[in-house]
């Protein structure tokens, strides 16, 4: 046969028409143009004000002319790429890769040993050890789970050592306050050996306050990853019934607007800051008054953020293993299933809170991780497709084989099996008679044991001694700075 052929490449799952992109982005413009965002932060409405919106002081309400809004638009870049560190390799954004990141935020942990319990630096610790060891994790994030007994004010700094020092993965930034967004970077940069950040090394993480607000804090994160020149993330919850309108497009135009008024903040403080259309929104169960991130009004907003992202031409972010179930169960493989193929397969270039969430945001597991990890590399496995030529259609093997008999004892089979099929880690698929014999372990246990395997297995990835001890002088000046 002639040159061989592959499968097609799986085309993004849009749910707008064309007329919708164009509807959605007018409405957003009403949005931003009459009804305004409310900026909580002096500099940024100076910064505005300055570019022509109208700044009321007293409400600190602004509204964004349309031009200035799709000119800031236009500045952005649709792709960009973050550098990698030591063994990893540099992470596109906006191009055919997916970058991977862990759960984010969670006060709370669920293990096989304690059940749900208040996190720690011990479980912080572990996670970046998990991180570093499953290859479908591309970055590292920011605060995987958030250790409690720690002081606050201290904690980003202890947390965004041990990430940079354990793992050798993309990190992330941290947006809370331009203090904090500043002290993460310039710890990016000593591991770099780049004070300068003259490259992109980081990727920040900001979430407006729904509706129609940008906090002082989150808005100073904005300001200072422009400053820095350091892509960031713009993320508004909204939380449809709740933070936002019922109705899933009213909910969608104004995390739209959200997201424009933070870049063009971003793009006027610096011309083309790498920005990521950020959209972790969804709907509240208006049973309990909680926030459902596993349902599939979820996966519209998946589906929605992937597509105006390609709208406006810059990178989007959303989605990943999410789940509002309290334990390892149907509920929680079911809906991070869902909630990470939409996020695969609409388009979505950075896939946050990838894997190890439970509880709509409030809990991380270790179970849960290498499980999401497993189900990534189903994805995977399924994008990647098949090659058709003659070794593949094996026909002369096919002659050679009777009616009736079998192909296990051939080379052909030997050969390809390796490569042309993936061997989950966790799914069991032996009979039922040998998983009774070797326990009958649920699929908790058996994560269990493969968080326990890779913990034992972990190896701190190598950093030169010079660096390491720049990271940790840096690390107890800010401990002095912060703690007196």
């Amino acid at each position: 046969m002639a040159d061989p052929l592959e499968t097609i490449d799986i085309p993004p799952i849009d749910r707008l028409p064309d007329e919708g992109e164009e509807l959605v982005h007018e409405k957003t413009i009403t949005i931003l143009e009459e009804y305004g965002i409310r900026i909580d932060h002096e500099e940024a409405r100076r910064i505005l004000a300055e570019a022509g919106c109208d700044v009321d002081e007293e409400t600190e309400i602004v509204t964004f002319p349309r031009d200035l809004v799709e000119g800031c638009v236009d500045d952005a870049p649709g792709s960009f790429t973050v550098r990698g560190r030591g063994s990893q390799p540099d992470q596109e954004l906006g191009g055919d890769g997916h970058v991977v990141s862990t759960a984010g935020g969670p006060p709370n942990v669920l293990t096989y040993e304690d059940g749900r319990r208040p996190s720690t630096m011990e479980d912080f610790e572990r996670f970046q050890k998990l991180v570093q060891m499953e290859e479908v994790i591309t970055t590292a994030g920011n605060a995987i789970c958030v250790p409690n007994g720690y002081d606050e004010s201290i904690a980003p700094v202890e947390e965004q050592k041990r990430i940079l020092l354990m793992t050798d993965k993309l990190p992330g930034g941290n947006c809370y306050g331009e203090d904090r967004a500043r002290t993460a970077a310039e710890m990016v940069g000593i591991v770099h050996d780049d004070p300068d950040l003259s490259d992109y090394y980081l990727i920040g993480n900001a979430n407006s306050v729904s509706p129609r607000t940008w906090d002082t804090k989150m808005a100073g994160g904005v300001l200072e990853h422009a400053r820095m020149e350091q892509p960031v993330i713009l993320a508004p919850a909204v939380m449809a019934a709740a933070s936002g309108p019922a109705t899933l497009p009213g909910a969608m135009a104004l995390a739209n607007a959200e997201i424009l008024a933070g870049l063009t903040m971003a793009q006027l403080v610096n011309r083309g800051t790498p920005i990521i259309y950020g959209l972790p929104s969804s709907n509240v169960d208006v049973r309990y008054g909680s926030f459902s991130i596993g349902s599939p009004e979820g996966a519209l907003f998946v589906s929605f953020a992937g597509q105006m992202a390609r709208y406006y031409d810059v990178p989007a972010r959303a989605g990943g293993g999410l789940t509002d179930a309290k334990t390892i169960d149907d509920q929680s493989g079911s809906e991070a299933m869902l909630q990470l193929l939409m996020t695969r397969f609409c388009g979505i270039d950075f896939i946050s809170h990838g894997a190890g969430i439970l509880d709509s945001y409030s809990t991380a597991s270790p179970e849960k991780f290498v499980l999401d990890c497993d189900r990534i590399r189903y994805l995977q496995r399924f994008e990647e497709g098949y090659t058709l030529d003659e070794e593949s259609f094996a026909m002369d093997l096919i002659a050679e084989v009777e009616p009736a008999d079998h192909f296990l004892n051939k080379r052909h089979t030997l050969e390809h099996s390796r490569d042309e099929f993936l061997i989950p880690e966790l799914s069991y698929r032996d009979s039922y008679d040998n998983w009774e014999e070797e326990g009958s372990k649920d699929a908790f246990q058996r994560a269990h044991e493969r968080v326990q395997d890779l913990v034992e297995e972990y190896e701190r990835p190598p950093i030169d001694a010079d660096i390491e001890r720049d990271l940790e002088r840096y690390v107890e000046v800010k401990r002095d700075e912060i703690l007196g």
